[in-house]
């Protein structure tokens, strides 16, 4: 049996260990993911980001505790605008994970509450995850062969 919430069909997707979701559903997706008493997946374990050849990628790793299941959701962003809503007032972890996020690749997460860097120094300029990325900062020129 499957459940629909405002069009999401999530329980047939469930026994995927995928599922790919626009960035206009993530909140709602997520706040069903986490509340239902069906799905349950209370902890986000982790938010990574890719720089594809078409697009970036944002990927979600949740976790429910009570059914011991993972799932991983995909959501894909133009790459002239990335940027999504935070989940960090769903899942606090989710704060330094789209700092990271953000840091590395210049993805921004909408009404994060510090959306800062958070590995490299607050005055870098760009982005060094992006496939586009030239470095032209002479602190890591010692790193150059």
């Amino acid at each position: 049996m499957s459940e629909t919430n405002n069009n999401i069909m999530i329980d047939d997707k469930l026994n995927e260990k995928d599922i790919e979701i626009s960035k206009d559903k993530l909140i709602e997706t997520v706040t069903y993911l986490k509340m239902h008493i069906n799905t349950q997946f209370n902890m986000l374990l982790s938010v990574t980001g890719t720089d594809k050849a078409d697009c970036f990628e944002v990927v979600y790793l949740l976790f429910s505790t009570v059914f011991n299941k993972e799932l991983t959701l995909k959501v894909k962003l133009d790459k002239e605008n990335p940027c999504l809503e935070s989940l960090s007032g769903i899942y606090s972890a989710a704060d330094w994970h789209e700092r990271e996020t953000y840091d590395l690749l210049g993805i921004k997460f909408n009404n994060h509450p510090n959306l800062e860097r958070i590995l490299l120094p607050k005055d870098w300029i760009g982005h060094p995850l992006r496939k586009d990325y030239v470095n032209k900062d002479t602190r890591l020129s010692w790193n150059e062969r």
